[in-house]
C-alpha cells in the first residue's frame, strides 16, 4: 500500500497518470502501479514539494515470501516459548519440596 494525500486546496491533476486528487483526499497510488508511481516525474515533484504527502509506503512482497515470513516468525516464537518452558522446569525440579 502507497498512500498519499493531497496537502493543498486544490484539486491535484497527473494527466500522464489519469489521475486525480481532490483537497484533503488519499489515493492508494499501487491501485494505478507501484512501478508506474514511481517512475512518475510529476508524482515525484508533487511530494517533493509538499503538495502530496505520504501516508504510508510498504513494501509489496509476493504471497510466498509473505508466508515464508510468517512461518518463520512462527517457528522463532515456537523455539522461544520451548525454551522458556524448559527452563520453568528445570527451575522448579529444583525447588525444595
Amino acid at each position: 500500500m502507497w498512500s498519499v494525500a493531497n496537502q493543498l486546496k486544490g484539486v491535484l491533476k497527473f494527466p500522464g497518470l489519469g489521475i486525480e486528487i481532490a483537497p484533503g483526499a488519499t489515493i492508494d497510488l499501487d491501485t494505478i502501479g507501484r512501478e508506474r508511481s514511481e517512475a512518475s516525474g510529476q508524482l515525484r515533484l508533487a511530494i517533493e514539494q509538499g503538495y502530496l504527502k505520504v501516508l504510508r509506503k510498504t513494501i509489496d512482497l509476493d504471497e510466498t515470501e509473505v508466508q515464508r515470513m510468517i512461518e518463520q516468525r512462527i517457528h522463532s516464537i515456537k523455539e522461544s516459548l520451548a525454551s522458556e518452558l524448559s527452563e520453568l522446569y528445570r527451575t522448579s525440579q529444583q525447588l525444595p519440596k
